[in-house]
């Protein structure tokens, strides 16, 4: 008896599993990732996006990676303050 059970807990944490899985929403991609964006920059420019959120990771990844593309050492999104006069993606040096 006591197998039963734990055979039909495993098929229902399986289940769940599944479920959970299936549900999750698809990873987000920054749109403004689509759209053109130099393919070279100076150092410590930031581009303005006003969708490159600094609390969004699809966003900071992008950003990073668009850097990369731009010959620099990566970059994330930051907001109007101490680094840059407008909201965008700061690549670093």
């Amino acid at each position: 008896m006591a197998r039963v059970s734990v055979a039909r807990l495993l098929v229902l944490a399986a289940t769940l599993t599944a479920a959970l899985l299936a549900a999750a929403p698809p990873p987000t991609r920054a749109a403004w990732v689509e759209s053109d964006y130099p393919s070279s920059m100076a150092c410590g420019v930031t581009i303005p996006v006003e969708q490159c959120d600094p609390a969004d990771g699809a966003a900071n990844a992008a950003c990073r990676d668009m850097c990369h593309y731009g010959g620099r050492r990566g970059g994330r999104c930051v907001a109007p303050g101490r680094l840059a006069l407008v909201q965008g993606c700061h690549c670093r040096c």
